[in-house]
């Protein structure tokens, strides 16, 4: 019997790589007008081989956030990128707790820090301010395992649409912020 679990795993690596390259593409946009300089953050990975092969591979270390850079002299923007079928907006459970961890010092610091969200089920796509992500994680923790409690409903978010040539325009979803 052939092994297919890496169809799988490619599967799971791959989700929401389509959203990603909107982000990239707009980041293009951003830097080409001169709006944004916004770079994705790599992750650093530890490759194992066998002679030339690769047999696996695996995160060194925690990512910060998806997405780092910088919008006008001296303001910072950070975010992750998130996918859901949940209908009902975005389970936290999506969430990792270092990227809580990040998002609550970034706002401290005064950067700003974010999560974009693609609803698949809708084909829309939201930002969700670190605020309201810090402020739905800290209901989730404090009333574990009760329903209610464990997503970011969609109504907390703002959409985020194409604009002025830019193919998602999510820093207009930051509003005076920016």
């Amino acid at each position: 019997m052939r092994d297919t679990s890496y169809k799988k795993n490619y599967k799971m690596a791959n989700k929401g790589k389509v959203f990603e390259e909107e982000i990239i593409k707009s980041n293009e946009g951003y830097k080409n007008r001169g709006i944004a300089l916004i770079q994705k953050i790599s992750t650093p990975w530890q490759v194992k081989r066998q002679g030339k092969k690769i047999v696996s591979a695996f995160p060194i270390e925690k990512s910060t956030l998806d997405f780092k850079g910088t919008v006008k002299p001296g303001l910072s923007i950070s975010f992750d990128c998130k996918e859901s079928e949940d209908e009902r907006g975005l389970p936290l459970k999506h969430i990792e707790q270092h990227q809580i961890e990040y998002i609550r010092n970034a706002l401290i610091m005064g950067e700003i820090s974010f999560i974009l969200c693609y609803m698949k089920k809708y084909d829309n796509r939201y930002l969700i301010p670190g605020d309201i992500v810090i402020d739905y994680w800290d209901r989730w923790q404090s009333n574990k395992g009760k329903r209610g409690f464990n997503y970011i409903p969609i109504d907390s978010m703002k959409e985020v649409k194409s604009r002025n040539g830019i193919v998602l325009d999510y820093l207009e979803g930051l509003g005076e912020a920016i």
